[in-house]
């Protein structure tokens, strides 16, 4: 009870409210002018006088707890958790790392050689980057290397090969004229088509080569590479016979030589796309 009528002395009502006329003495101080009804003035009880003083030393005390910064849930890491600062930056560096440009196709190779962003590195015993002419006017795409007679792992077997280079003799072209890679860079395990997931892994590395090598055109082999290649669902059938762009390159969709053999009719079809490719070359 003794503490009730202290603080109604005080100035301050049971709710520990500050009386209006005690409140507008502290906002005067502070500069800031208010208007009320004089009658409740006269109304209210005698208040000590404020101590201008001690307003202006609570407003200062007031005003620097409300500029104190306050500890966010970031700030709190970096300033608690120096460890954990430090392998989030050794993340995102090893990311960088990984997606880093690079300016030449030996670099290029070396980083696709460290690659482990899919599940085929687990069971290859090399990559299979690319290979031919690096300033070709014609980069030719296939789904992925397989085995070969003649090497381990290969972009091409000799057989489709050989069928290639007769192909590409029809329009007075070469192999050796020519740059051939992969969706992907490693040899998927029991010669299986390689899955939407690897080959999506493996986009960045493509990208850079069609970048560094800059053809005039692309040929892409297969209905898988196809439809990987031009994000579409088609068959080569609606895929061929007109033209598509990748990086801003036009792209022709055609047969893989594997499919030409004792197929005259596939040949002449394949023929009919070259004729195409032969106009930017």
């Amino acid at each position: 009870m003794t503490d009730n009528i202290d603080n109604n002395s005080a100035g301050f009502n049971k709710g520990n409210e500050l009386p209006e006329s005690l409140r507008c003495q502290y906002l005067k101080v502070m500069g800031i002018q208010t208007w009320f009804d004089p009658q409740l003035e006269a109304a209210m009880p005698e208040l000590p006088a404020v101590n201008v003083a001690d307003v202006k030393t609570e407003h200062a005390q007031n005003k620097k707890v409300s500029e104190t910064p306050q500890l966010t849930p970031e700030k709190l890491i970096t300033e608690t958790s120096p460890t954990e600062t430090v392998s989030q930056a050794q993340v995102t560096t090893s990311q960088q790392i990984q997606r880093s440009s690079v300016d030449n196709l030996d670099d290029l190779n070396l980083k696709i050689s460290q690659c482990e962003l899919c599940e085929l590195h687990t069971s290859r015993k090399q990559v299979v980057t690319g290979e031919g002419d690096t300033g070709a006017n014609l980069f030719i795409i296939t789904d992925a290397p397989v085995d070969d007679s003649n090497a381990e792992y290969a972009l091409l077997n000799i057989n489709d090969k050989t069928m290639l280079q007769q192909m590409l003799q029809t329009i007075n072209c070469s192999l050796s004229n020519v740059y051939i890679s992969s969706l992907v860079k490693c040899r998927p395990p029991e010669q299986r088509s390689p899955q939407t997931s690897e080959m999506i892994c493996c986009e960045d590395h493509l990208t850079a080569q069609i970048k560094l090598v800059k053809p005039s055109v692309i040929l892409v082999m297969g209905e898988l590479a196809s439809q990987q290649l031009l994000v579409s669902q088609k068959s080569l059938t609606d895929l061929r016979l007109r033209q598509h762009k990748h990086l801003g390159i036009p792209v022709y969709a055609s047969y893989h030589p594997a499919e030409m053999f004792d197929s005259s009719e596939t040949k002449r079809k394949v023929w009919a796309d070259l004729l195409q490719i032969s106009n930017h070359i």
